[in-house]
């Protein structure tokens, strides 16, 4: 898979997760939501993906089947035979590579995005280490309460006027030069948020939806994703920390927020502190926040495991050389063969053959498995498809022939096929 074709894919399973975010935000457990995007990420930055009948792409490819027999009905029966091939060339057993404009687009745009939250980030953690240490008997008893593996410092700076964290493997909670530090049951409160974003490594998360962002830079939909995660990250650490307060202290907790909200100062990308955007939303979350049950944690887990196979998979082996056999039929009308229509099967590249035979691979093996095609006959086979990509890369020329109605593709030399007869659906070629 293309980074395009990657793109396409991660904006459907985006599409998925906005839909059940937006109807089940205030009914599920926000940690449902950070394993979503999860999915996501994977699916952006994993560039292959597993097969799977239940796929939406497999059902789009059955719709596209049917609409294509329904445009042209006998387009089945008129080909056994149906000829595919791709307009690469092999040259000395090496495909030529070139980088298109459309590329250097692309290119260009990534290193803006990369630079922008490069420089910002470096910008702001110059800034924090002009920081002073917290000199205070209740800051003190915090840390010594919450012992952690890696060493968290807490620092005071006059730049900032809202708490924040930065750092993944030394992590710093920086609270604002004008914090009330006799207001224990507030800073208890920034404590446990900071420090609930530095146990679950959020900005590492925070990293890692940067850096999709920055190569998919071109999707308006990955700026949704990175802009609703980020929220997420936000509401379950909200609901974390009224899990360990108790659901009583919801209103004090909201108050808080509504406090830092009035504070809030400029953007701090890959930070974790208190967002002032949406700042209404988690308001609303707080106050819906229920006791979760293992209802809660069934519902969440069926639904992101339904996602995940319905929407971060990709369509069998089978139906993709099926669908791509009936495009080609869509394309041929009865009329030209019969008026003795030249059939030109074009050269296949290496990279091409090679990305068919992992599909093949898979297709013969589901094959053995159901008992139509033995162990010892599928190794035979594909031991001879092998030496042929080692042949494609040593120069020599051949080409896919696809039958449509035995979902199967064939290999045959380059040459020109052309159609001598055609009776009871049957084409006959020389």
């Amino acid at each position: 898979m293309d980074i395009f074709q990657m793109s396409l894919s991660g904006t459907v399973l985006i599409v998925a997760v906005i839909i059940i975010r937006a109807l089940a935000l205030y009914r599920l457990p926000k940690k449902t939501f950070l394993v979503l995007w999860g999915v996501v990420i994977c699916r952006l930055c994993i560039p292959f993906s597993i097969p799977s009948h239940l796929s939406f792409f497999t059902g789009i490819n059955l719709l596209k089947q049917t609409f294509s027999e329904m445009m042209i009905p006998d387009a089945a029966m008129m080909t056994n035979n149906v000829l595919l091939g791709t307009m690469h060339t092999v040259e000395n057993g090496a495909t030529r590579v070139s980088i298109s404009p459309i590329m250097l687009i692309w290119l260009t745009g990534v290193c803006a995005c990369s630079l922008f939250f490069i420089v910002t980030y470096i910008k702001c953690c110059k800034e924090f280490q002009a920081s002073l240490p917290v000199e205070n008997r209740a800051v003190y008893q915090w840390l010594w309460e919450q012992p952690m593996r890696r060493k968290v410092q807490i620092m005071q700076s006059d730049r900032i006027k809202a708490p924040l964290t930065y750092g993944i493997f030394h992590p710093v909670v920086l609270l604002p030069k004008t914090m009330d530090y006799m207001d224990e049951t507030k800073l208890k409160y920034i404590f446990m948020h900071e420090f609930v974003h530095i146990r679950r490594f959020d900005n590492l998360t925070k990293l890692l939806l940067a850096l999709v962002l920055c190569v998919y830079w071109f999707n308006p939909l990955v700026w949704v994703m990175y802009a609703l995660a980020n929220r997420d990250i936000e509401l379950s650490c909200d609901e974390t920390v009224l899990q360990k307060f108790g659901e009583t202290m919801k209103s004090a907790y909201a108050m808080m927020l509504i406090s830092m909200e009035e504070k809030k100062s400029r953007l701090s990308p890959m930070c974790s502190n208190f967002s002032k955007n949406v700042i209404e939303e988690r308001i609303m979350c707080i106050m819906k926040i229920k006791k979760v049950t293992m209802l809660s944690i069934t519902m969440a887990t069926i639904l992101v495991a339904g996602t995940a196979t319905v929407f971060a998979t990709s369509a069998s082996a089978a139906d993709t050389a099926k669908e791509t056999a009936t495009q080609y039929i869509a394309s041929t009308t009865e009329s030209d063969l019969q008026n003795g229509l030249t059939l030109t099967i074009n050269q296949i590249s290496y990279n091409d053959y090679q990305d068919w035979l992992k599909k093949y691979k898979i297709m013969i093996q589901e094959e053995v498995q159901n008992g139509s095609l033995s162990q010892q006959t599928a190794d035979k086979t594909i031991q001879e498809h092998e030496q042929i990509l080692t042949n494609i890369q040593n120069g020599d020329q051949v080409s896919l022939k696809v039958d449509p109605n035995k979902e199967e593709v064939l290999i045959v030399p380059q040459t020109d096929f052309k159609v001598t007869e055609i009776e009871d659906g049957v084409i006959t070629i020389e």
